[in-house]
């Protein structure tokens, strides 16, 4: 019994360890590791981190100033001799200029975080469209890998047919055909049976070496898309941050992604797209700096303390002989120079309008690839139902095609032409899946969720 126990849950670790296999294998479990190692998104990231910090800085008021005098001959006056010299002063931008900063910082930090989301959602496409690309490139491998068995089966009934007809052929049977040579009529008759024979030795050797060529042709054919596989893996990994060379795990059979019920609808949705939300952030710091500035022309208030220090004098009676004294101070800057000011809210003024106008053009290019990839997403369902169904028929012609080869050596050029036919079916199948399930994440990206 504790044996059967011990097998049991030997056969329960297997399972759960292939299912965690197959889980950290998926395209969601790539899609995390490129959210937390791709370094293009963890740039954008500090930098919307390094514009939160910009928050504190510009709300918070100047520094105050603090001045330290000495004499070293003390100064005499009335109530002693003062000997040193003590200012502090607090400058105060005029009502609003702080908020307006704060608000400026608070807006471009939301347009440094819409940025980091684009970033982060047009990965999240290249790795489903470079995931796709390398199953695609699996794909084609196993179809043409299958497809060179069925040229290597028919090579091997050519061979069958080349031998049949040699060993039938009149030239190694000299017996009968001298035995009726003496007869006109016979001879004559025999002579034509070895010309027909050595005819089918020719054209089967020639279906022979056809066949040898086309397997040539698709061997070739796979060692390219061997190669083109190393390519798409480098180029996948990319995204991830990780060597070149690590290997990329790919279903067997790619699921049509499920087109959204909403998919029309979604074109409404374009305004939420992070580019457009970062230039519309971008224009709202753009005319909070236009509200800052009109504020700096106004004066800046300042408020001080100086104290003095007083030393007793001999010979004074005055009360106030040797009293420190304590004077509160005032200061105002005046702004007289205007020009440099209208200059700065002119140029927040044009750069609030740049800002607005770049999110309406990136609404219109929006538009446009999204009705194009709409486009593009019903041309790949029409192509998949296409090339299903072609495929299928290409296929039974196949096998009827090859049977009717292999009994009686006929329809040989219909035999390679349909099994190149069923080749281009089989890839263009997986081409239009792929297409479909790249155009739909391509729209999920368009609408920026």
């Amino acid at each position: 019994m504790r044996q059967y126990t011990k097998y049991i849950i030997i056969i329960i670790l297997i399972v759960i360890s292939h299912i965690t296999a197959y889980a950290q294998d998926s395209l969601s479990y790539y899609l995390e590791l490129a959210a937390k190692n791709n370094p293009g998104v963890k740039a954008k990231y500090l930098e919307y981190s390094a514009a939160l910090e910009k928050l504190p800085q510009v709300s918070s008021l100047p520094d105050p100033s603090v001045q330290f005098g000495y004499f070293i001959k003390p100064m005499d006056l009335m109530g002693g001799n003062q000997v040193a010299d003590v200012r502090i002063m607090q400058m105060f931008p005029w009502f609003g200029v702080l908020k307006a900063a704060k608000d400026e910082a608070s807006k471009m930090a939301i347009s440094k975080f819409e940025s980091f989301r684009d970033v982060k959602n047009e990965l999240y496409f290249n790795v489903k469209a470079s995931y796709y690309t390398v199953y695609r490139t699996e794909k084609e491998i196993s179809i043409a890998n299958e497809n060179l068995n069925i040229l290597q089966s028919l090579e091997q009934i050519a061979l069958v047919r080349l031998s049949t007809t040699s060993s039938a052929s009149p030239s190694g049977n000299t017996g009968p055909v001298s035995t009726t040579a003496s007869k006109p009529g016979m001879a004559s008759a025999g002579g034509g049976m070895g010309s027909s024979m050595g005819g089918n030795d020719k054209n089967e050797m020639v279906n022979l070496l056809r066949i040898k060529i086309e397997i040539h042709e698709l061997e070739n054919r796979i060692a390219l898309l061997n190669d083109q596989l190393i390519t798409d893996k480098v180029s996948f990994n990319r995204f991830l941050d990780r060597s070149p060379k690590s290997e990329v795990f790919t279903a067997d059979s790619l699921m049509e992604v499920t087109i959204p019920s909403d998919i029309i609808t979604l074109g409404d949705s374009l305004i939420n797209h992070p580019m457009v939300k970062m230039y519309e952030a971008e224009a709202d710091a753009d005319a909070a700096k236009v509200s800052m500035v009109k504020r700096m022309g106004y004066p800046t208030i300042g408020l001080g303390l100086d104290y003095m220090v007083i030393q007793k004098r001999e010979g004074n009676i005055s009360a106030m002989n040797g009293k420190d004294m304590t004077m509160p101070m005032v200061s105002l800057t005046l702004p007289v120079f205007r020009k440099k000011y209208k200059s700065m809210r002119h140029e927040a003024e044009l750069l609030r309008d740049a800002a607005s106008m770049s999110a309406s053009n990136v609404k219109n290019d929006l538009t446009v690839n999204f009705q194009e990839t709409l486009q593009k997403l019903n041309d790949a369902s029409r192509r998949i139902l296409l090339y299903k169904d072609q495929a299928m028929l290409a296929d039974k012609s196949l096998q009827l095609l090859i049977t009717s080869f292999s009994v009686s050596g006929a329809d040989f050029e219909e035999v390679l032409r349909m099994e190149q036919q069923l080749l281009d079916y089989q890839f263009k199948k997986v081409e239009a899946v792929v297409d479909k399930n790249t155009s739909i994440a391509r729209l999920i990206y368009l609408t920026g969720n």
